[in-house]
């Protein structure tokens, strides 16, 4: 198993005890690891101490240096520089060597993917089954600007998709019209910004937190019910402990983004920007995401990335085409904001491979259950990854009527980068 991030664990992954996935647990040891830098992987990166968050854009280029010495300081400079994805695909070899296996089989999970397909393509004769699931395209990812401006329209074609149904189901007060329902949205950020709503327990609350609870709990149509109720009570001025408890339990989870910062930093390739160049961009891609931006607030100074000293060109040695390989298995669903279904659609085109789809909206979900289809579908191959596979289609379990399908249907309309069918007006 290959977690996402970069700099999530993956000891201890989360797998239905139930079938078609026990069938799998019953014949295959499942072999999970915390990548270099993270988890309980030693040495580990941190840079703390030196480095405190500063919401104030007047203290990003301090906090991005002060950082970067943290990171320094508490990690150490031959450990920063060895960090990047470049590295982790060749320990996911020694693991495969350690486990005594001529072939590796695993299924990797988003930032997973990509390392999934550099090992692929650097060790073509040692994949025996590999399953990508939440897609990065690794064409796109040689472009760093271009990857989060993708990631970024998909969100906010994502965040239309929610104010469609909230409207429709009278969940929050956001409009029907997507362009009103953006506005909404962005005034209520400017109005937490100016006047940040506080829990009973004395949690704060402002335009920040309510940022990070949107892009967190727009991947899940499941966690829209709780996305509409946080923007209906911050919209009367009010926090309920459920929603601050949601955002302790984000803070949990994702709180230490040290390894994300430092992997993120190493893998990109800067091209030679001006700084006119560069505040271009991070306008564009505030703006691509139009309902988090409001167009105040301007971030005018250096980010980490930018100031990063190493970088690991880990797509510089890349072959041209894709080397002969066993077929691989792409697994995506339609509405993903984090990884856009035209990823998968790109990198499956690329290794000549299967891809199995879920029409519905959320990111990575094979073999934890929530999807029999899929999960019917990457059992199968991971037991026999020589047999022929057509594409596959799925529907979300809430829109199966009895037994989910497992055979492909007729071909969706095409979908664009956006996430939208051609043709359909944005």
């Amino acid at each position: 198993m290959i977690a996402g991030g970069p700099g999530m664990p993956g000891i201890q992954p989360s797998l239905s005890p139930e079938q078609p996935v026990a069938r799998l647990r019953e014949s295959w040891d499942i072999v999970a690891y915390d990548a270099r830098g993270v988890g309980r992987s030693t040495p580990t990166i941190r840079c703390k101490n030196g480095y405190q968050a500063n919401a104030d854009a007047n203290d990003t280029q301090r906090d991005a240096y002060s950082m970067l010495e943290g990171c320094i300081k508490n990690t150490g400079v031959e450990v920063l520089k060895h960090m990047g994805t470049d590295e982790a695909v060749n320990d996911v070899d020694r693991i495969r060597q350690a486990l005594q296996e001529s072939k590796l089989t695993a299924v990797a999970y988003s930032y997973g993917t990509q390392v999934a397909a550099l090992y692929a393509e650097r060790f073509p004769t040692s994949v025996r089954a590999i399953v990508l699931d939440g897609v990065v395209d690794l064409d796109e990812a040689k472009n760093d600007y271009a990857l989060q401006l993708n990631q970024s329209k998909s969100y906010q074609h994502t965040f239309e998709r929610f104010t469609a149904w909230c409207a429709k189901t009278g969940r929050c007060p956001l409009s029907p019209d997507k362009t009103r329902a953006t506005a909404q949205f962005q005034n209520l950020l400017s109005w937490l910004r100016a006047s940040p709503v506080y829990s009973l327990q004395g949690r704060k609350v402002s335009d920040d937190e309510l940022i990070l609870l949107t892009t967190d709990l727009l991947l899940w149509r499941s966690d829209w019910p709780v996305l509409a109720r946080a923007v209906s009570e911050l919209d009367r001025g009010e926090v309920s402990k459920e929603i601050t408890d949601r955002l302790e339990d984000y803070a949990s989870t994702y709180g230490d983004m040290d390894a994300l910062n430092v992997i993120s930093c190493l893998d990109q390739s800067l091209p030679p920007l001006s700084q006119h160049e560069i505040n271009v961009q991070k306008k564009r891609l505030r703006e691509a995401f139009a309902a988090t931006y409001s167009g105040s607030g301007e971030n005018r100074l250096p980010d980490l990335c930018e100031i990063w000293p190493w970088r690991n060109h880990v797509h510089a040695s890349r072959p041209a085409t894709a080397p002969p390989l066993p077929p691989l298995l792409f697994v995506a669903q339609r509405y993903d904001p984090t990884t856009p279904w035209h990823n998968a659609r790109a990198m499956a085109s690329k290794f000549n491979s299967p891809l199995v789809t879920l029409e519905g909206d959320g990111h990575t979900l094979a073999l934890s259950g929530i999807n029999r289809c899929v999960d019917r579908a990457v059992v199968a191959y991971v037991l026999e990854p020589e047999k022929k596979r057509d594409e596959t289609f799925c529907l979300p379990a809430e829109e199966v009527d009895g037994e989910e399908p497992f055979t492909p249907y007729s071909l969706p309309p095409a979908v664009d980068s956006a996430g939208q069918q051609e043709g359909q007006e944005s």
